[in-house]
């Protein structure tokens, strides 16, 4: 008689145990794009905040520029302090202005300012050449952080030689870069006649 060969079935047990291996892997597999998914998104929202943080300036002029060319020695008188206000935007973060970077330029001179930290309007001093100071403040709780409803009066010398000073129907260009937000530029021209005290327009 023919021996009959053993045919081996597949049970409903052993495929109960192969789908819920499948489904174990479906599972840890759906985990790891969904936290890479998170990750991403998360990543994303960092950048936008961060680049709409850096492309909006905190710091607003307010209210004109001037020069003072008072007790100058040149003949013709040259502008060799520039004086105006600053506070900060309408939502604005504060800003630390021992972090702040002030640049000028004329059609000669190209300068990196120095923050006079040491020297304020109240003690009779005044910055060296190429430096600026807080001359005076408005709302100020005495430290250097520009915050909410604070006003500073700023005044950035230049070099009296005739490089560094502003002569009349000059251009030049003062850059206000905090360390948090857009650089503000300042671009302004001397009036035709130099007198002690000038509008820059």
């Amino acid at each position: 008689m023919k021996k009959l060969s053993k045919v081996e079935a597949f049970t409903g047990l052993e495929a109960a145990i192969v789908l819920i291996a499948f489904v174990v892997v479906a599972a840890v597999f759906s985990y790891v794009v969904l936290g890479a998914g998170f990750f991403t998104t998360q990543k994303a929202q960092q950048v936008v905040y961060s680049g709409v943080q850096q492309s909006s300036s905190n710091i607003v002029v307010i209210g004109e520029v001037y020069g003072d060319a008072s007790g100058t020695t040149q003949n013709p008188p040259r502008i060799h302090a520039l004086i105006f206000s600053i506070g900060l935007a309408a939502g604005g973060s504060s800003i630390d202005l021992n972090k702040t970077v002030f640049t000028y330029q004329n059609r000669t001179v190209l300068k990196t300012l120095d923050f006079a930290s040491n020297i304020s309007g109240n003690d009779g001093n005044q910055p060296a050449d190429w430096q600026w100071m807080i001359k005076s403040s408005s709302n100020d709780d005495k430290d250097k952080a520009l915050e909410k409803n604070e006003q500073f009066t700023i005044q950035v010398n230049l070099s009296v030689d005739s490089d560094g000073a502003l002569p009349a129907s000059e251009d030049f260009t003062l850059q206000i870069r905090p360390d948090i937000g857009a650089a503000i530029p300042i671009h302004k021209s001397a009036p035709g006649g130099i007198t002690p005290v000038n509008l820059l327009y």
